[in-house]
Order: structure tokens, then sequence, then C-alpha cells
């Protein structure tokens, strides 16, 4: 007798069932979009920033999220939102995410329309680009984690290569049907912190909280592919700190993102 393999589940289903938010539209996390004993944190993300972008007709693109990870998520989740503050061109929403043991995610979405500027710059260094998958020798997690709904090459971490760096091509399976902002959320987390290149490999790692803008006008790419960048620029006392990209296909900076993670080490 073998035990039931979990069935995978759409990002873009999940979110249809979260819909705005509230007691009405609860979640059922399947075990397929977990990591270890809570949610993925990309999918919470993208759950809390779905409710936000429904609270109110008209809102301009998402430019900017702060989340906190306060907690862990299992069970039946649940979003709530707040008008924070909407003015002429800029909208302040807070969304929260609720579990079976109370809130688990606490974010801040700021919504703000494009403004005419002459004042234009970018010094981002952009990381060194693996050749584009194609197709061959993709891998994906086992189907009780999250990352059984992603494909890659290779391994995400290679805790045998001690580095504080870690860059990777990462797609959706399922990607038909979604908003390209909810899976930009999603994707963006989808790295194993990268102070996991410095540490043992039985060492335990949590985020505490993500600081994400977005930059690009439009969220494409080809086949799905993102290029995900994680960069541990400083880490003592059990914190660190990593800095994060997100690119498309075509080398285009789509989002820039820090975090902030405990590491028990």
């Amino acid at each position: 007798m073998t035990d039931k393999q979990p069935q995978p589940v759409a990002l873009a289903q999940l979110l249809d069932q979260c819909g705005p938010g509230g007691p009405d539209h609860p979640v059922t996390l399947p075990q397929s979009w977990t990591q270890g004993r809570t949610a993925f944190g990309g999918l919470s993300g993208a759950l809390a920033y779905h409710a936000a972008s429904h609270i109110e007709e008209g809102l301009p693109p998402l430019r900017s999220a702060q989340v906190a990870f306060t907690g862990p998520l299992f069970g039946a989740l649940t979003a709530e939102t707040a008008m924070l503050r909407r003015g002429k061109n800029t909208a302040f929403v807070q969304s929260e995410i609720f579990g079976d043991k109370g809130l688990g995610l606490h974010c801040n979405f700021i919504f703000a329309a494009p403004r005419p500027t002459e004042v234009r710059t970018s010094d981002i260094i952009a990381p060194d680009f693996p050749e584009l998958p194609d197709g061959e020798d993709l891998h994906s997690g086992p189907p009780q984690f999250f990352t059984s709904n992603m494909e890659y090459v290779g391994k995400r971490i290679d805790t045998s290569k001690k580095t504080n760096r870690l860059t990777s091509w990462m797609r959706l399976k399922q990607r038909d049907g979604l908003d390209p902002v909810a899976e930009i959320l999603c994707m963006c987390d989808s790295l194993p912190p990268s102070v996991m290149g410095l540490l043992d490999k039985n060492a335990m790692v949590s985020s505490m909280n993500w600081q994400i803008n977005i930059i690009a006008e439009e969220l494409t790419t080809e086949d799905g592919w993102w290029l995900i960048d994680s960069h541990t620029h400083h880490a003592d006392h059990g914190a660190s700190s990593q800095y994060m990209s997100i690119w498309n296909s075509r080398r285009e900076l789509m989002a820039t993102a820090m975090q902030s993670v405990a590491y028990y080490a």
C-alpha cells in the first residue's frame, strides 16, 4: 500500500478561491504548496496581493510591497484587506493572511500610477546569466513541497559549494490565466535564502520580512522563465540581509527585493 501523493493545484486556482478575501473565500492550503510546517511564502504573498488588488475597482498597478512573515500558515487560509489611504495617483492597501493558528502574514501594498518624469537612472549590476533552459534536464521538487509546481535546471542550491549568491532560472509549470504580478511575487521567493549557501545543510532558516519593488511596466518573459538572483551581503547574530532581483528572458529587470532571514547555525 502506497501513500497518496498530493495532487498539483495551479496557483491561478488558489487565487480564484481567494477572490477578494474575507471569510466567504477561504483557501484550502494544498500540501503541494507548503514548505515544512507552513505555506510557501511566495504563495502567501500572491494570495495577499490578489485580495488587495480586488479591494476597489480601478486600482493603479502595484509598485511596491512590504511583507512580514509573522507565523506559520496552514489549514484554511483567509485574506483580510483594508484601504489605508487612496489618493489621486496612489493607494495603500493592507492585506493579512490568517490560517488555523491565526495571523501568519502581514502586508502593505502600494499601488501607484506612472508619472511623466525627466529623471531616469538605473544602477543595478546584472548577474551572470546562464543560458535559457532548452527543455532538457528540467527538475522539480517532491510532490509534498512547493517546488513540485516549478521547473528549474539542476539543483536550486548545492550545499557542497560555499557561496553567498544563488542565481537560477525558475518557472511555474501551470501558468494559464495567471496575473503576472502574482506570478512575479510567487517566483521571486522561489530560491532558498542565499545564506543557506554558507551554512551546513541541516541548518534552519526562516524569512522574517521582505520588501519588493516592481520595476518594469510590463511583466513578460519567454516560456515562463524568470531569472532569480539572491545575494547575502551581510550575516551575523543569527540574522542575514539579502538583496534580490528578478529578470526576464530578455535580461530586462522586472523587480528588486530585499529580505531579512533568521538562521540557526
